[in-house]
């Protein structure tokens, strides 16, 4: 859209009273002009006045994506990255990283170096959208500029992410990647094994669900589900052998039998993808996808028995 345009989109939108633009230009020169003077003094003046409050953050987020033919989006820039890359991030993957953050106007709020890196899953709402979505195809070593949005750079509060602000237009992450591990469900079943002890219970998935929230600001997205009895469902839902807990063989067995019921579905409903932690258990149909009708319909789910238990699987579909 030409500047001009815009300008007068925007005093049509947002303009106060009594504003006016007032152009001047001189574009007629003299040979004798022509030896002091330059071509961009030629360009013309335009000076805005007005009365009243200046435009909120909101407007000009407004009049940007006016101006963009759409919402805004992230911008990433490779600073550096070395000539070999064993493998890139992938969504479900586990990464460690240092971030350094600024503001719009280059002023750096908040870093990680000095103190704990950030160790976290890619992809399942760990972090904003705009960084989980800017982390994708980074490579170990790699330096990464990934500039975002405001829409996309929200996030609730928690310790990993407190000095992040939720009211700048842009923010700017400097993101230096450490380690990358691939996403497996052995690594899945020992992200979950709070405790270490090789199987998972009730409890580990109670405290982890407490942890997310707290360092991460990761929470269902429907505050009505209780994560007692989403706890019990999920030993329920994994629990082959009966004995109240959950070890890896039974996991891998149900998240096998899960995936090959998600690549039988052709038709996939409108909403997240699947979440391989906690969250795997609100995909009532296993198609892969959890719509807004399964958020709003987990909490009673959740006080019955789920509608297939691994223990009436039959082994030759396996």
């Amino acid at each position: 859209m030409p500047f001009l345009q815009l300008l007068l989109m925007m005093l049509t939108i947002f303009g106060t009273a009594n504003a006016s633009l007032e152009m001047s230009a001189d574009t007629t020169f003299s040979e004798k002009d022509l030896g002091k003077r330059k071509a961009e003094d030629a360009i013309p003046v335009i000076e805005i006045r007005g009365e009243g409050k200046p435009m909120s953050s909101a407007q000009i987020r407004h009049l940007e994506e006016l101006s963009n033919g759409g919402p805004l989006d992230l911008k990433t820039e490779t600073v550096w990255k070395s000539a070999t890359c064993e493998r890139k991030v992938q969504r479900n993957d586990y990464v460690t990283f240092h971030y350094k953050c600024f503001t719009e106007d280059g002023k750096k709020i908040a870093q990680s170096y000095g103190g704990e890196t950030v160790k976290m899953q890619v992809g399942v709402g760990m972090a904003s959208r705009g960084l989980d979505k800017g982390l994708l195809g980074m490579c170990v070593e790699e330096l990464r500029k990934i500039t975002i949005p405001y829409r996309l750079s929200r996030k609730g509060k928690s310790v990993v992410w407190k000095n992040l602000p939720n009211d700048e237009h842009w923010i700017t992450m400097q993101i230096e990647l450490l380690s990358l591990t691939p996403y497996t469900h052995q690594e899945q079943f020992r992200f979950l094994d709070s405790d270490n002890d090789t199987k998972i219970a009730e409890d580990d998935l109670i405290n982890w669900s407490k942890g997310m929230k707290k360092n991460y600001g990761k929470t269902w997205k429907n505050d009505q589900i209780d994560t007692v009895l989403a706890a019990k469902y999920y030993i329920k839902y994994f629990d082959v052998n009966r004995d109240g807990f959950v070890d890896l063989g039974e996991f891998e067995e149900i998240m096998e039998r899960d995936e090959k019921m998600m690549k039988r579905e052709k038709v996939k409903a409108k909403g997240r993808r699947r979440d391989p932690g906690f969250a795997w258990i609100l995909d009532f149909n296993n198609d892969g996808v959890v719509t807004f009708e399964e958020n709003d319909e987990a909490p009673n789910h959740f006080e019955k028995d789920p509608t297939t238990l691994p223990y009436q699987i039959d082994k030759e579909e396996l």
